[in-house]
């Protein structure tokens, strides 16, 4: 069926809404509508992909001639981003239900890596979708029949703050199994499924598991929820349910997507990625068609940032609003980079073709310096005032117009504005692709800093607080991958010289700082701790406009402390560490790095016990009244050493989480999570490689390992090893109070180094 569907029995010519997904199916891209009054509307778009093929003209003909592919033409674009005239290539369709890696593969075969270059391959097909429709998620637009095809005109704007999101209905849905043994598996029997929406609970617990699944599936569809929300639902729910589908023979009668497909999910399968050096996994996303199914607790963009978030996140960049939840938050910031390569004519290049220029040694050590730092002055410090600056290294590749393709191009060797240290050029003649596509992205998270200081309501407020805390993740990312491997238009050479401007716009401000009396307390990448004697806020604020003046860059003054510390070294008393400190500023706002509140791996025990000592070191007002409030530190740390000792602790505040970044048997060492996660595949656990494993401490000096921990979903009725979680304790709440030792010395009279590693 083609054109526009209110429901599959009619046609309609028009239709008025906000695209909540979208996807390619065959010679279609389907696209699903939720209008003004609720309704959602199924609209079928005929289209195709294609791939674009470059190499010599005599090879692209003879490849033309042997595809015999129906549709393939030649056309001319752009190659490359710093090309001044387009190429022609060959544009190849990708019909029916072929798949565009399959016919590059196949292209490959033919004529090898050195005779064809490919291109927009292994773009999503619903963003270059969008891409060539000038549309976006959740972006108000009319869609007009054409026969087979549809016209879209777009009735918002992207640089609108109060767009309107519509209406979504929700259902959360949660399973419970009959376990057969001591963790859940695909072969546990039904017990029962529950679906919760608008306050109404649908618990499913009658009949037999076919009938439980069937019930589901009519619910599901009776309900027509736009979202649907899950606590492991690609781990295990929609396995799960898919697999008790499979084994009662009604498979293809189950569906709870909008097309009527069955479920069709896959258990165990997803990916294992690195990320600035930690390992992560992801399960294979369960795609339901039509809807949008958000992982509670999975997607860490949710989490962070809530719906809200997610949405501006798909409408900048141009992605469909499951792919920012199923993806890294790198996918999304690289869709928007591909809209603006699409826009301009360039096509996207299936693998990365720049050639990273060679480096001397010393060329090196000039370049490979990352940002700048000043050493922390160790110790509880008074009025100290905060100056950071906005979006800094995003910022500097917005206005510096750094790119893959603009910085030490070969047009413009004699630019004016030259790299600081490295005297690279920098393009005159044309916007780098990443500047241009950061350019809304910065805009637009000024403008919702600003309107959620202003005086809207609570719930307003935090709509605005969401939305630019997801464009800072973005911002955050931009940077990250313009020296990634696989960047499709970053380099290295990009990646340095924003380090480079970023070295000497933070010197500059140090500087100018030290001019007007200031003293340098802590100085880091792009923010600066500066104490002067007397100094009012007002001098601060005044020193923030004069830096900005200086440096062409925005500065947001964060506050003075009543009370800053910075920490030094765990093994070294006097060398300071550069990201771990705690203060309280003068508006009662707690500002922690690098100790135990900020930790993933302490368990929660050991959090609040350190939270209820910040909470109380709040209470100064000054230098003066944080160390009497110290002396009353003591008591708190004795409360909870004598809770743990006494055995009243749940598991679940003793629970400690810890990522696998290897399988358990790599281990040189028998570490905790690796034992845990051989004691959950002992009795058909699944733990992959970057997944989260947690344990609690039931023996420490034990000398088998596997019974110095045990999983914390194997912990029913078992004790706990309670001087372990002491010394865990202990060691946190001296990390924190270290520059103190002296006066509080009798508080670590207990050895606190860790027994357990």
């Amino acid at each position: 069926m083609t054109g526009l569907s209110a429901s599959p029995m009619g046609m309609i010519d028009t239709a008025d809404g906000w695209i909540i997904d979208l996807y390619r199916k065959g010679d279609f891209m389907v696209v699903w509508l939720k209008e003004p009054d609720g309704k959602t509307v199924r609209i079928t778009d005929a289209w195709r992909q294609h791939i674009f093929v470059a190499g010599d003209q005599r090879d692209l003909v003879n490849l033309a001639e042997e595809l015999h592919v129906e549709g393939t033409d030649f056309d001319e674009r752009f190659v490359r981003p710093e090309d001044d005239e387009p190429s022609i290539v060959l544009k190849v369709p990708v019909e029916g239900n072929w798949n565009a890696e399959k016919i590059a593969r196949m292209i490959i075969a033919h004529g090898g890596y050195r005779r064809y270059e490919l291109y927009n391959v292994d773009v999503e097909p619903s963003q270059l979708y969008m891409y060539e429709k000038g549309i976006y998620p959740f972006g108000y637009l009319q869609a007009n029949s054409k026969g087979d095809t549809v016209c879209w005109k777009l009735k918002d704007s992207l640089e609108s703050t109060d767009y309107e999101v519509p209406p979504l209905r929700k259902a959360e849905l949660s399973v419970r199994t009959s376990m057969g043994g001591r963790l859940q598996s695909l072969s546990d029997p039904i017990e029962s499924i529950v679906v919760r929406t608008d306050g109404e609970e649908y618990c499913i617990d009658l009949g037999d598991e076919e009938d439980k699944l069937i019930t589901l599936s009519k619910t599901v569809q009776e309900i027509d929820p736009d979202i649907i929300y899950a606590v492991g639902g690609d781990k295990f729910i929609f396995p799960y349910l898919s697999h008790r589908a499979i084994a009662n023979n009604v498979l293809e009668q189950f569906t709870i997507d909008r097309e009527s497909t069955p479920l069709k999910a896959r258990y165990g399968e997803g990916q294992t990625y690195m990320s600035y050096g930690r390992t992560y996994h992801r399960p294979a996303p369960t795609r339901i068609l039509g809807r949008i199914h958000i992982e509670i607790g999975g997607s860490t963009l949710y989490r962070e940032c809530g719906l809200h978030g997610i949405i501006e996140v798909a409408r900048l960049c141009r992605i469909p609003v499951q792919r920012v939840i199923d993806t890294t938050i790198g996918t999304s910031m690289t869709s928007a980079q591909l809209y603006e390569a699409t826009s301009l004519g360039i096509l996207i290049p299936w693998r990365k073709t720049y050639v990273e220029r060679l480096k001397t040694a010393r060329e090196l050590l000039t370049a490979d310096r990352g940002g700048f730092y000043y050493e922390p002055i160790v110790g509880v410090h008074e009025a100290v005032g905060e100056l950071d600056f906005t979006s800094l290294y995003p910022t500097i590749m917005f206005k510096k117009n750094i790119s893959g393709e603009t910085v030490r191009c070969e047009c413009c060797p004699n630019s004016k504005d030259r790299v600081p240290e490295l005297d690279y050029n920098i393009c005159e003649r044309r916007l780098g692709i990443v500047p241009r596509s950061l350019r809304i992205i910065l805009e637009k998270r000024r403008m919702y800093k600003e309107l959620r200081q202003k005086k809207f309501d609570q719930d307003t407020r935090k709509i605005y607080e969401m939305r630019q805390a997801a464009l800072k993740w973005i911002l955050v990312c931009a940077f990250g991958y313009l020296g990634f491997k696989n960047a499709r238009f970053g380099r290295i050479d990009a990646h340095i010289a924003t380090c480079a401007f970023a070295r000497k716009i933070l010197t500059d401000a140090a500087h100018l700082a030290e001019s007007r009396g200031f003293k340098i307390i802590h100085g880091i990448v792009d923010s600066l701790w500066l104490w002067k004697e007397d100094a009012q806020e007002e001098d601060y604020k005044r020193l923030k406009f004069e830096v900005e003046e200086a440096t062409g860059f925005p500065v947001t003054f964060e506050g003075v402390y009543r009370w800053i510390v910075f920490l030094p070294s765990k093994i070294h008393n006097r060398v300071p560490v550069l990201n771990r400190y705690y203060g309280v500023l003068k508006d009662g706002r707690i500002k922690d790095r690098g100790i135990a509140t900020r930790r993933g791996d302490m368990p929660p025990i050991v959090k609040r016990c350190v939270w209820e000592i910040l909470d109380v070191l709040a209470e100064a007002k000054n230098v003066e009244e944080f160390y009497e409030k110290l002396r009353t530190i003591p008591k708190i740390i004795d409360r909870y050493i004598h809770m743990l000792r006494i055995g009243g602790v749940p598991v679940e505040m003793l629970t400690i989480q810890k990522r696998l970044s290897q399988k358990p048997s790599g281990y040189r060492n028998r570490v905790c999570q690796a034992i845990a996660a051989e004691q959950l595949s002992m009795i058909g656990g699944d733990v992959r490689i970057g997944e989260d494993v947690n344990y609690i401490i039931i023996n420490s000096r034990s000398k088998i390992p596997s019974r110095r921990v045990l999983a914390s979903a194997l912990c029913k009725g078992k004790t706990y090893d309670a001087e372990a979680y002491v010394s865990l304790l202990l060691s946190a709440v001296e990390t924190m109070l270290k520059p103190f030792h002296s006066t509080l010395k009798p508080m670590f009279c207990i050895n606190s180094k860790l027994s357990v590693r």
